[in-house]
């Protein structure tokens, strides 16, 4: 990628350290570790999991399940409610390894054994009071009935229940979280009580940062973690210094008047997410050479992005000069850009990149 466009750093160092650390905590917990991949999608860095033991691997679309196959994993989960208009893939997949996916009713569950020839894992999806998909933990009669359905497939296994704890993410402290993921616990503890031999597959960058005691889990599956970024800061799930990548992105225009200073780095670089500090919305922190936060991005559309800093960095900048922006969503942001770039000028391979 040219120097005079926004481009993506990742630190190698602190995606190992990322990684070994969920991995040792998974070891001392006697978890199954089944990280998910939507984060970085990349081979390069997926061998690094391979390094840390890792067999079973976590997707978020059947296209990434293609991807990561080719690259010789063969124990995959899609965690995503299954889509009977792939069945095709499916069928493609469970030729080449250990297919796994969501369900949520019995319809599903039924239309898949019709148009399945090999039999896939299904997750049953378990809302712990997130909201966004899954049966609810306390409904144990929806939950039965489904079961029933995937024993009574020809083409079905029961692989576990999947739960995504994904409210963790408006808390802002690891306190909270540890509040947030506890009560969710406490549902899926109730729930083991009633099913003792199905495993729970759990996963939730905040809940898996910040607690230790993962009571009735059997498999972690978080993802941000290998990259973290400012929202988990926000959130409480990290420090900075585990934030593993950055965009450097080259100053345009400064406008002394303001102190503002435009970049060539907005929406389709960064997503437009942005979390909320005050009256402020953050879009990236801003940081000098040593690491030190110097201002933030305060806007962005959809090439350009403000930041707002302060004097003394103001006067250090010249036109022309690249700024080092930590992302607030590192999946986001990663998707979007590519590729990544070590300090060493090693890119490192990603998904998007390539052809299917």
């Amino acid at each position: 990628m040219p120097s005079y466009l926004p481009t993506l750093f990742v630190d190698l160092n602190t995606v190992r350290t990322n990684i070994q650390l969920m991995a040792e905590k998974c070891q001392r917990n006697e978890l199954e570790f089944r990280p998910h991949f939507k984060t970085h999608q990349s081979t390069f860095i997926g061998n690094l999991f391979r390094e840390a033991g890792v067999a079973g691997i976590t997707v978020s679309s059947p296209v990434m399940a293609q991807y990561f196959v080719k690259q010789g994993w063969d124990d995959i989960t899609i965690a995503f409610p299954a889509n009977v208009n792939a069945a095709s893939v499916y069928n493609e997949l469970l030729a080449k390894c250990d297919l796994k996916t969501l369900v949520i009713s019995t319809e599903i569950v039924e239309t898949l054994d019709q148009r399945l020839q090999s039999p896939i894992g299904l997750y049953i999806e378990i809302d712990p009071d997130y909201g966004r998909s899954g049966i609810p933990a306390s409904n144990k009669t929806r939950i039965v009935e489904v079961i029933k359905a995937i024993e009574q497939a020809e083409h079905c296994t029961l692989a576990g229940f999947y739960c995504h704890a994904g409210h963790t993410y408006k808390c802002r402290s690891a306190k909270e979280i540890t509040s947030v993921s506890r009560k969710a616990l406490a549902k899926l503890t109730s729930l083991k009580e009633s099913f003792p031999h199905i495993p729970i597959c759990y996963g939730d960058t905040p809940s898996c940062s910040v607690l230790d005691d993962f009571g009735p889990y059997d498999q972690l599956s978080p993802g941000n973690f290998v990259f973290y970024d400012w929202m988990q800061v926000e959130i409480g799930s990290c420090n900075k210094e585990q934030i593993a990548i950055w965009m450097s992105c080259p100053v345009i225009e400064k406008f002394s008047k303001d102190g503002k200073i435009l970049i060539h780095g907005g929406a389709v670089h960064f997503s437009k997410e942005f979390v909320e500090s005050g009256q402020e919305k953050i879009f990236g922190k801003v940081i000098s050479d040593d690491g030190q936060l110097q201002g933030v991005l305060a806007s962005i559309s959809q090439e350009h992005g403000i930041i707002h800093c302060n004097r003394e960095y103001f006067e250090q900048l010249a036109v022309g000069d690249t700024v080092q922006v930590l992302p607030v969503h590192s999946c986001l942001t990663a998707n979007l850009m590519g590729e990544y770039r070590t300090e060493d000028a090693q890119t490192i391979d990603h998904m998007s990149a390539k052809a299917f």
